[in-house]
């Protein structure tokens, strides 16, 4: 019996070991030495370089240029958060319903997650500089009339409406797939008891989306503090740095300004803001998992 379990043990440790060496390759090593070299003043390209401990991270909580795209990073992940789970949520209980064409309906829903967020972003720069600027003529909305992508009042705020038109499809599936493993007979009950729609949303829905809500919640934030794709594409950080985000703040760093070092100490700081939010909040949404099947 023994020799047996190893034998297994060795088998499952032989076909884990290549993902293991590749996670090992390109993950775990890539880290370290983004956190070596931000201890650097290293140009990004040159092999000479000098240490310098822990300067760039005593400039970069001095920097205006690091601590504006900070506080962007953190209320766009904050609404994006917000909007993508309300609305995914939404959709998604509006299409468990016996509705016809809701197959069609979750298609058409899902399908802006597929498209390029490059691509998103150009489309959503071409809507809110040119049709969108024509309908506040028309209808004689002053806010309307400028283009919204060179206001720093809005600009960010631009930003969050496009992650949000793209991604809301690919958040209503995993709240889809929560839905559906509520037993039908819990409604029945309910129905038979005389629930409010907003009783069986209350008592039943949410409490047993309960995984689906932790997935969603923390892929949001994780996602949307790394965002770089579709704010480079839509506005590139401006007007000025009003919707610059700290993914693009390490591009510019990097390699605009030739700053390897620095820009990966940006990065550290970004790798441990996410770590550190996404331990929070699984932390209250396992307590919240576990209250629920209770």
């Amino acid at each position: 019996m023994t020799n047996k379990n190893n034998r297994e043990m060795l088998i499952a440790s032989a076909m884990v070991l290549p993902a293991l060496i590749l996670y090992l390759i390109f993950q775990i090593w890539p880290l370290l030495g983004g956190f070596y070299y931000s201890l650097t003043d290293w140009d990004g390209i040159a092999r000479v370089y000098n240490f310098i401990g822990l300067d760039n991270y005593k400039t970069l909580f001095q920097d205006e240029n690091v601590l504006i795209p900070l506080k962007n990073s953190c209320v766009f992940a904050f609404f994006s958060m917000i909007l993508l789970n309300v609305l995914g949520l939404a959709f998604a209980i509006g299409l468990d319903r016996e509705i016809k064409g809701k197959n069609f309906l979750r298609a058409l829903m899902f399908l802006p997650a597929m498209l390029s967020p490059l691509i998103v972003g150009y489309i959503f720069s071409f809507i809110f500089s040119e049709p969108l600027s024509a309908l506040g003529d028309a209808l004689n909305i002053e806010i309307l009339k400028n283009n919204l992508l060179g206001s720093q009042q809005w600009s960010l705020a631009c930003c969050i409406i496009g992650v949000t038109w793209r991604m809301t499809g690919w958040y209503m599936v995993v709240y889809l797939a929560g839905l559906q493993t509520i037993p039908s007979e819990l409604f029945e009950a309910a129905d038979i008891d005389g629930a409010s729609v907003w009783k069986k949303f209350k008592n039943i829905t949410f409490p047993l989306i309960a995984p689906a809500y932790t997935i969603n919640m923390v892929l949001s934030v994780e996602r949307a503090f790394k965002e770089y794709d579709m704010v480079f594409s839509l506005t590139g950080g401006g007007p000025g740095n009003s919707s610059e985000l700290l993914a693009l703040t390490i591009y510019n760093e990097s390699f605009a300004n030739h700053r390897g070092g620095y820009g990966s100490a940006i990065g550290i700081i970004l790798f441990t803001m996410i770590v550190l939010v996404t331990f929070i909040q699984m932390k209250f949404l396992r307590e919240r998992e576990a209250n629920a099947r209770s």
